[in-house]
């Protein structure tokens, strides 16, 4: 899930800028004609698995943690017991998605490459730029199948009119609150803040109540984007990277400058704890289980193990987990509302992570991957990853399900998931999220800027100009990196 994915940004830089630097003249796996376009689908090759010599074998890799990795794990065993042509291997490969990356494409080289990898929705251009994914739309065309995901899902996960992942994970931010702090400060917990100002309005009565600092943000490039592309503006050009690899910045705008700068003033103010952005970070989740904040803006699919860890339970690895520390949460009492917007609540973008097929793999081994995806693509299926690992229904069948329905009504995860899935139907399909190929090292620029600011007591402004700086020379590096020929 979204907040188990960073590196340090020198380790970011230093990595990403050695290994994913130069896309196709290094690895040189993207077809030599040029991108794959609906015109030149490489075939999807179902046929083999019937002509395979016993059971094949696909290996999955992860990083899902939590109740989310019991959730792929139970799948792989389900699967494995419906039938006898292919066996899965779910594997972890480490604790964020950007570790999995990592060594995804430190494999390219070798072409050792598992069936299926799980990767962070950001990286969509990234991938296909490796030229190492089999498109699920190759299959999808061979056996006559359509998942159904909702447009802007599908659009989201589209480049050069191709949809490229077999199955698709949806989370959206959220923002968590204490019921119990908003009686306190005669707020109705019922009606949380919908917009900045009125998130900063009730900031204000919460600290007037004693709470110390009462929204613990962390400082990720994930919500910067969502304010941004929710209120109707662009992070790069080619309209945010939907029409082509983008070739400039477009975050230096009236926009992203309204966005820091009530970072900034929340902070002045002393309503904001400031969290950064690190691997494994659970601050943000401290400050409201010791209770010197009441608010925290964070992924939906926290809702489920959220849950757990208020019951009691062990929430495993990478789950909100108070690492020891003494916390009374006899009055915590936790609810969700919408990501609250610059003018109006719930406009974000797709965000989650999405199971890739590889093309490297025998033929008999990739249709094996496909009849996983299918399975993964199975109603019931969509919905025991909602039930348990908190993502959010793609379809309108999973959405639909009468168990999902009494989920949301009568379950405390399912009543904060709900508004994650309302969040998800107010995302434009024309303005999905932003796409680009260098996104590692965008996303370390931009939370050093964010960082510059909050910690080293930059400007707004001059912290969006660095940033429309550094990314202009990120994406000039990776479009002469990867230039054809």
């Amino acid at each position: 899930m979204k907040g188990h994915r960073r590196v340090a940004l020198a380790t970011v830089v230093a990595l990403v800028l050695a290994v994913t630097g130069c896309v196709r003249s290094e690895q040189g796996l993207v077809n030599a004609g040029g991108p794959i376009t609906q015109k030149n689908l490489p075939p999807c090759p179902l046929g083999a698995l019937a002509e395979a010599d016993g059971p094949v074998t696909v290996v999955v890799w992860h990083a899902l943690a939590g109740k989310s990795k019991d959730q792929i794990d139970e799948l792989g065993r389900a699967f494995n017991s419906s039938q006898s042509k292919v066996r899965v291997e779910v594997k972890s490969q480490g604790t964020d998605y950007d570790e999995v990356l990592r060594k995804y494409q430190a494999a390219i080289p070798s072409r050792q490459l598992p069936g299926i990898v799980y990767i962070e929705d950001q990286n969509l251009r990234l991938m296909v730029d490796t030229g190492s994914v089999l498109p699920a739309e190759s299959c999808m065309k061979a056996d006559g199948s359509d998942p159904g995901f909702l447009p802007a899902v599908r659009n989201y996960y589209t480049a050069d009119d191709v949809f490229w992942p077999g199955y698709v994970n949806v989370s959206e931010p959220v923002l968590y609150y204490n019921v119990n702090h908003f009686k306190r400060a005669g707020l109705d917990p019922a009606k949380p803040p919908l917009t900045f100002d009125e998130v900063e309005a009730a900031a204000k009565k919460l600290k007037a109540a004693g709470i110390a600092k009462p929204l613990a943000l962390k400082m990720d490039l994930w919500f910067v984007e969502a304010w941004i592309n929710g209120a109707g503006g662009s992070l790069v050009n080619m309209d945010n990277g939907r029409s082509g690899n983008p070739t400039r910045a477009e975050i230096d705008n009236p926009i992203s400058l309204r966005v820091f700068r009530w970072i900034k003033d929340m902070l002045d103010q002393g309503l904001i704890d400031p969290v950064s952005d690190t691997p494994g970070q659970i601050n943000q989740y401290l400050a409201l289980a010791n209770q010197t904040s009441s608010m925290t803006v964070e992924t939906s699919t926290a809702a489920t193990t959220i849950k757990a860890f208020l019951g009691g339970e062990d929430v495993g690895q990478g789950g909100v987990d108070t690492g020891g520390a003494e916390a009374d949460l006899s009055t915590l009492l936790p609810a969700a509302g919408p990501f609250p917007g610059l003018e109006e609540p719930g406009r974000v973008r797709i965000s989650g992570g999405a199971f890739y097929m590889t093309n490297t793999p025998s033929p008999a081994e990739q249709a094996g991957a496909w009849a996983f995806m299918r399975f993964m693509q199975e109603v019931p299926n969509q919905v025991s990853w909602h039930l348990v690992g908190s993502y959010l229904p793609t379809t309108e069948a999973a959405a639909a399900d009468p168990e999902i329905e009494q989920f949301w009504e009568d379950d405390l995860a399912g009543r904060m998931l709900k508004v994650a899935h309302d969040e998800l139907l107010l995302v434009d399909p024309e303005r999905p999220g932003p796409a680009l190929g260098p996104y590692p090292q965008y996303d370390a620029a931009v939370r050093n800027a964010l960082e510059s600011m909050v910690f080293n007591g930059a400007t707004p402004e001059a912290a969006v100009a660095q940033a429309q700086r550094d990314i202009d020379e990120i994406l000039a590096e990776y479009i002469e990196d990867n230039a054809p020929g």
